[in-house]
Parts: C-alpha cells; structure tokens; sequence
C-alpha cells in the first residue's frame, strides 16, 4: 500500500514531499538544495539574475543518476501576509518575468542555472515565488523504499534601478492601523511591540496595505528611527 505526503509551512521556504510504503522502513536522503532562498533582481544586472539548483550526492563511478526538478513562477498578490494569494506568471499576456528551463535534469554532483528574466522595467518592488520541486519518473522510485525530497519556494524580490526608499503611511482608527508602503521598497518594520508585547518582524510591500491590531501602543523601528503610536497617536 502506497501513499503520498505533502507538508507545507507557508512561513518557510520549502515543503516537504514523499512516497510511502508502509511496509518498509528504508529511506533515501533529500534530493537538491536550492541557492539562494530569498533573491533579489534588476532589470539592469541581468547576468546576476539567477537560482542555483544543487545535487545532494555525490557522483558514482558506478552508473550515472540524475534529479529531476520541475519549476514554475507566481507572483505574490498580498505580500507579507501568512497566507500568500498566488497568480500564475507563465501564461500570461504580458508577463513581467519569465525563467528558464521550466524542467532540468541534474546529475548527481552536479549544478544547475536557473535563469530569471526581467520582461519589463518596475517603478516599486514586486514580489513573487519561484516553486521548485522534485519529481521522480515512477521507475526512478524502488518499490517498497520512502523518498522524501524537499521542494523551495524561493522568494524573488524584483527591484526597481535606482536608489531604493521606505516610505511607512500609518492610518489608525479605534486601534485599527493601516499600514502603507509609499516608497519604491518594501518598508521593513523591525523590533516590533504591541501593547508592551514584542511581536514578529513586519514586512510592507507597495501596492499592499497591512492591517495590525492594537489595543492601546504600537511601537516599531523603521530604517533605522524609532516609532511609537499610543490609541492612533504619534509620540514623539
């Protein structure tokens, strides 16, 4: 009896994949690694716009063996949010990034390019995910054996030219803040407290408004200056 599993924690960057035979205790090791995790682009640095997708074995004398990994390319839709809103990009009528191959064979011991292609200029950043996972031909895959691999979902940051800003927009009513990135940047709010509670790293990205609830203070640093908000009000 055979079954397929599939992990996924959207706060990490990969998801865990793999074939079970219940009968069978035997493993295989992870298949790739995936360099790097979070890449950042231009439209002008063209030769730097690129993943890199490594074998994790060592080459055999003995036979020659391969991963296969497939690709595909989504752009975040509400970044910075949990549960990311994903459009597809290969398809449309005028993508604004494409890569290359969608499908590669690696040899154990070996690397591969993963080339990502800039279409069209942006004004502010824009944020997608390049998903890349293992998979096996159905003989690739011993009967009674488990394969695990572990797939990546590579953040892909694509950067106006220029210099880049932070630029934080806050609206507050009733303890409601709206959170508004008015640079051509994502603006990174770091060492964050809500009501006196030390809360988790807030990213926002142009064109996407976050939204934080917050009884009584907000306090935050943004590029490099200090923030306090106490019921919607800013303290200087």
């Amino acid at each position: 009896m055979e079954s397929s599993v599939s992990i996924f924690n959207s706060k990490k960057p990969f998801i865990l994949m793999g074939i079970i035979s219940l009968a069978s205790v035997s493993f295989m090791a992870p298949a790739v690694e995936v360099i790097p995790i979070i890449k950042q682009i231009k439209i002008d640095t063209p030769r730097d716009n690129y993943i890199t997708i490594k074998s994790s074995f060592p080459a055999s004398s003995d036979k020659e063996q391969y991963e296969f990994v497939s690709l595909d390319l989504f752009m975040i839709k509400n970044p910075g949010e949990s549960k990311e809103d994903l459009e597809k990009e290969l398809g449309k009528a005028e993508p604004t990034l494409l890569f290359s191959p969608t499908k590669v064979m690696i040899p154990y011991g070996s690397q591969k390019k993963i080339r990502i292609m800039t279409m069209k200029p942006v004004e502010k950043e824009q944020v997608y995910r390049l998903r890349v996972r293992p998979t096996y031909p159905e003989d690739a895959v011993d009967p009674g054996k488990v394969r695990f691999a572990i797939g990546y979902d590579v953040l892909v940051r694509y950067m106006p030219n220029g210099t880049l800003t932070q630029d934080l927009k806050v609206n507050c009513s009733g303890g409601n803040y709206q959170l508004e990135s008015q640079g051509n940047s994502r603006s990174e709010m770091r060492n964050v407290t809500i009501d006196g509670v030390k809360s988790e790293d807030i990213n926002v990205y142009p064109v996407h408004i976050r939204k934080v609830k917050a009884r009584n203070e907000l306090s935050f640093e943004l590029d490099g200056k200090k923030y306090r908000y106490v019921a919607c009000a800013l303290k200087e």
